[in-house]
């Protein structure tokens, strides 16, 4: 199966944002087309209000949208690309909330000087914004930028402004969020290819011994344990580089696994791994997720001696994905000897792949080491 960026269907909107590149899609041409768009629709908007709502005529309309939209503008770009950059960027967040009611006054005078213009050289009939007019004529600046006045056309403010301020806020956190959801991705894939050079060593190590000694035997079992072992190195070395992986590959991945590490022990240790595998042609599944548990429990357990024992149980039912596995320790091996890296890096992925989706519970049960993990693959 070809495993490509179609096949991965986000279910969720953070998932949907998660996969867009916002280098490559917010292009300084897109950048600007966005940004008209959005102050051309305002300014409709608000003609629409005024010409429809107050029955300005549409002259009239034009003189105050134009009022509105100069004052947004100046107040918005100020803001976002002179403020912010200079104050909350580099971590002066006191400097930002300060600069707020001086903003704010800026809007003030604009639309003081803008109304003082617009009643000199335009009419309206309309009453409501014939006193606005007059009331700004008669209103001085140090009127306009007294405290008093700022908590009193504060509202007009806010309202004014924050269609705007929120829809910039949104974008630039969804298109933080995308840009670090990328960034943690590609990090716990470094951290994923890192574990598979240090783990894939230490596997062929063990599987070339057993190969060897099976050659010396001339062991019908050889050609078999060579193809298992070619499987699985294409596997890791190819097939698990993507996002998602088919499930039924990353349970034969498993199987083979274990079979190959079994051939260590032969009926020294009791060796279980139980699958039930229906229902499974069409999922997928983060790659190599539940491989550090199964690799720690050969690497730390059936060191005790008689009754050593590893048991895997894997099931899928109703989109669930359900793993389990249990291997015998010594009791003086503590929990932090099965969980170093690995672990910790699962548990990452599994934040990130799966938010809301997983369960994942490890157990130091004295003699014994239990993990369980649970994945919704909907």
């Amino acid at each position: 199966m070809d495993l490509n960026q179609k096949d991965i269907v986000p279910q969720t909107f953070m998932e949907k944002v998660a996969t867009l590149d916002f280098d490559k899609f917010y292009t300084p041409r897109v950048r600007i087309v966005c940004h008209i768009a959005m102050w051309i629709i305002f300014t409709f908007l608000i003609q629409i209000n005024l010409f429809l709502g107050s029955g300005l005529p549409l002259g009239n309309t034009l003189v105050f949208t134009g009022r509105s939209l100069l004052c947004n503008v100046t107040v918005f770009y100020l803001f976002f690309y002179f403020v912010v950059p200079k104050t909350l960027l580099k971590n002066k967040l006191w400097l930002t909330i300060i600069s707020l009611p001086f903003l704010m006054m800026l809007w003030l005078i604009l639309n003081h000087y803008w109304l003082i213009i617009i009643g000199k050289h335009v009419m309206f009939e309309n009453a409501y914004f014939k006193n606005a007019i007059i009331a700004s004529e008669r209103q001085s600046f140090i009127e306009v930028i007294s405290p008093k006045n700022l908590l009193v056309e504060s509202i007009l403010v806010f309202y004014s402004i924050s269609p705007f301020f929120f829809i910039k806020i949104v974008f630039d956190i969804v298109r933080f969020y995308s840009k670090w959801f990328k960034l943690a991705v590609e990090k716990l894939n470094l951290e994923r290819d890192f574990l598979k050079a240090q783990l894939n060593p230490h596997f062929l190590f063990n599987t070339l011994n057993n190969l060897y000694g099976l050659s010396l035997r001339n062991d019908e079992q050889t050609p078999h344990v060579i193809v298992q072992l070619s499987k699985m190195m294409r596997y890791t070395l190819y097939e698990s580089n993507t996002v998602l992986v088919p499930l039924e590959k990353e349970l034969e991945f498993l199987k083979n696994y274990v079979l190959l590490e079994k051939m260590r022990y032969k009926d020294t240790k009791s060796i279980v791994f139980n699958l039930e595998d229906s229902n499974i042609s069409s999922q997928l599944i983060a790659p190599l997720l539940t491989f550090t548990f199964v690799e720690n429990a050969f690497k730390y357990g059936l060191k005790t001696k008689g009754n050593g024992f590893l048991k895997i149980d894997v099931s899928f039912d109703n989109n669930i994905f359900h793993f389990s596995i249990i291997n015998d320790k010594e009791e003086h091996m503590r929990e932090r000897e099965f969980s170093g890296i690995g672990t910790v890096n699962i548990r990452k992925r599994l934040q990130l792949l799966y938010p809301g989706k997983h369960e994942l519970k490890i157990e130091d049960r004295g003699k014994s080491f239990f993990v369980e993990m649970k994945l919704n693959l909907q």
